[in-house]
């Protein structure tokens, strides 16, 4: 297939490959706008030479012109990339004197309101860039709003990385939406708030904060103002945790995320309510731009979440070709939002939801026009359902590898879950359009009952086949090659499908064998063996490491389980895990380790320790300790109080000992192998 046969997907691939080298080629901005002139001026020259459709080299011209013009995108966005930006005003271990504004509400968590401030001035310096602002729930103070103005003097702290090994790297996440640095604020803090000019995200939070409050005020149950806040608002925090875990482990978690199901629901509720427009005269025009602009609307006010934007534009694009009666290609549509999306900002390629929005989409327009070639029944019952289930398999398939890669589970009854699920869903967007609207009036407590019988409905049709646990696999472990060699897989055998020759077979064999290699090499070839003190506040947690065999020691006398227990495991290929009790005494590679208690015994002047671990905040003299074992390393882990950690720290200072707090600087990782720390500290 010649590359530019179909251009836009092509384009579109390209520009994703540039931002993705843009982490790889750190270049100035100037010298990539002259790469991107010489390539320009090369495929002009090639395109003039012979027509583009014929000449194979001006194609490729034109797909690393738009490689490189990924890269430069991707340099060009990045926050650091402008000279005004706070982290060049910035002071060393010392407090700033700022002045932000409110741009974001985030979901709070157990202990904080999370904000998102852009920064304007920094020690008298007017800046840009945006930080991480944490309010404590504790405090008395009231909670912020979008476009308040803040005047305080405070530090600006790092993003702390993941304390253990295959945690959930907020610190990159964060980067990734231009966030480096975090500041957070309680009782004690002292700041003065002024109201900023409104701006287009304040009035959308405002809407949104006005809907919240309209929906407390409903006469529903509480579980029934949650979906109703998660459906139109995106936010999800209210509904409880047992209902969430209910619909991950059914398959059906998207249902609680706004997403294209929803936009597209939306889409056929308003082409249905304005309807009447479109039977007027140039009604289908108007009809396609009041669409269009209440879907955009909806989108401000949920946050323009990345999947709510990929949808919402993908539609937008329908309904305009919609009321101009043009013809439309799908996959060329879903490009093209795409191409405008990542243009506008190229770091929505790492936002999970916009990958699972996309590779969702891309698997549905895909694969669904191949499985109509085998299955389109035409009774009218039974027509609704098979569609429905070609749909969730579609989509299902579609981003089976990156489901894989990013949650390490898959629901065996997905497709169940769907057919029950979705269309009450869809009853459910209609119902709660109509409540929010009608509130007030006599029927309103009717349709509110509706719509929480509706809701209990769905909950417990996902509890209901989240209970087949022996039909959800969990912690798969699938690495990012597996993926890329997943979606390979995927494609060559729709190929072959479409087309059956030798030669895709072959090459879809090939992909399968190359697949078994890997995972082969991943359970039975990994050889890594590594010694590790976790980072778990309040407990102290050893890990033992051999091959894919994993043995952890601690003190709980129940099989509590720990998550990071289970990241790690997963995520290294362990196929057998044991529990110990811990001991006080361990050789690990050559190394002697001695653990210290809260009893604080440690006199052993027979046998020599070169590692020691202190743990329940021993009531010790650590320079006696020094003294009498003349250790090498000591270890801190999280079950100490804090102030003692500090202490110690400054005495394994003044004496020259490597010190390793794991609350500070993460787990402690010896690699076994080559003899060396892995996290931490460079070397002993």
């Amino acid at each position: 297939m010649h590359p530019c046969q179909y251009p836009i997907p092509k384009l579109t691939i390209a520009l994703i490959c540039g931002i993705f080298l843009s982490f790889y080629v750190s270049l100035e901005i100037d010298i990539l706008l002259i790469v991107l002139g010489v390539t320009f001026c090369f495929g002009l020259f090639f395109h003039f030479k012979t027509p583009i459709y014929k000449s194979i080299i001006s194609s490729y011209f034109l797909l690393l012109l738009f490689v490189v013009l990924g890269v430069f995108i991707s340099q060009l966005h990045h926050p650091k990339a402008q000279k005004n930006h706070y982290s060049y005003f910035l002071k060393k271990e010392k407090a700033s004197n700022l002045l932000l504004s409110i741009t974001k509400e985030m979901s709070p968590t157990t202990y904080n309101y999370r904000y998102i401030a852009k920064i304007l001035e920094i020690n008298q310096q007017k800046s840009s860039g945006i930080i991480l602002m944490e309010a404590s729930k504790d405090s008395t103070d009231p909670t912020h709003n979008v476009d308040d103005l803040l005047f305080l003097k405070t530090q600006l702290s790092p993003i702390s990385p993941p304390k253990n090994p295959h945690g959930f790297d907020y610190k990159k996440f964060l980067e990734r939406k231009g966030v480096f640095h975090k500041i957070s604020m309680h009782q004690n803090t002292n700041y003065i708030t002024r109201k900023g000019k409104k701006s287009i995200n304040g009035m959308a939070s405002f809407v949104r904060n006005f809907i919240a409050k309209k929906i407390d005020k409903l006469h529903v149950n509480s579980t029934a103002k949650a979906f109703l806040k998660a459906f139109y608002l995106g936010k999800r925090g209210e509904i409880p945790d047992e209902i969430k875990t209910d619909y991950k482990n059914s398959g059906v978690i998207h249902i609680l995320a706004l997403s294209g199901l929803h936009v597209g629901i939306l889409l056929k509720i308003l082409e249905f309510l304005l309807y009447p427009v479109a039977r007027t005269k140039q009604g289908k025009k108007i009809r396609g731009i009041l669409i269009i602009m209440i879907l955009w609307a909806f989108a401000f006010v949920t946050g323009l979440s990345p999947s709510i934007v990929r949808a919402v534009t993908m539609f937008s694009c329908f309904a305009l070709a919609s009321g101009l009666n043009r013809p439309s290609n799908s996959i060329n549509t879903l490009s093209i939002s795409a191409f405008l999306l990542l243009i506008l900002n190229p770091n929505y390629i790492f936002d999970v939801g916009f990958q699972l929005s996309y590779g969702a989409v891309l698997g549905i327009l895909v694969i669904v026009p191949i499985l109509n070639c085998f299955w389109t029944p035409k009774h009218v019952l039974t027509k609704p359902m098979t569609t429905l289930l070609k749909v969730s398999v579609a989509a299902q398939l579609g981003i089976l590898p990156l489901g894989l890669y990013y949650f390490h589970q898959f629901p065996g009854l997905f497709f169940i879950a769907n057919l029950l699920v979705v269309p009450v869903l869809m009853l459910c967007l209609w119902l709660g359009v109509l409540i929010i609207v009608f509130e007030g009036f006599k029927f309103s407590e009717w349709l509110g009952y509706s719509f929480e019988s509706l809701i209990d409905l769905m909950n417990k049709f996902a509890h209901l086949v989240a209970n087949f646990e022996f039909l959800l696999f969990k912690n798969i472990t699938f690495d990012f090659y597996m993926m890329v060699l997943l979606y390979i897989i995927i494609v060559l055998f729709f190929k072959y499908i479409i087309s059956k020759t030798f030669k895709k077979i072959a090459l879809l064999l090939t992909s399968v064998l190359i697949f078994q290699l890997y995972v082969l090499f991943v359970f039975k070839i990994n050889s890594k063996s590594e010694f590790i003190v976790f980072q778990k506040t309040k407990h102290t947690i050893l890990g033992f490491k051999n091959g894919n065999y994993f043995e952890f020691h601690n003190t709980e006398k129940n099989n509590k389980k720990f998550s990071f227990i289970d990241d790690y495991t997963t995520n290294e290929g362990i196929d057998k895990t044991s529990k110990s009790k811990l001991k006080r005494f361990y050789s690990i590679g050559g190394h002697n380790l001695i653990v210290v208690d809260s009893l604080g015994n440690f006199d052993f002047k027979s046998v020599k320790f070169d590692w020691i671990l202190l743990r329940n905040s021993p009531k010790i003299n650590l320079e006696k300790v020094i003294k009498i074992l003349k250790p090498k390393l000591i270890i801190a882990d999280g079950s100490n109080y804090k102030s003692y950690v500090k202490r110690w720290r400054k005495t394994c200072a003044k004496k020259s000992i490597h010190f390793h707090d794991t609350f500070k600087d993460g787990a402690f990782i010896y690699d076994l192998n080559h003899q060396g720390v892995k996290e931490g500290l460079n070397a002993l």
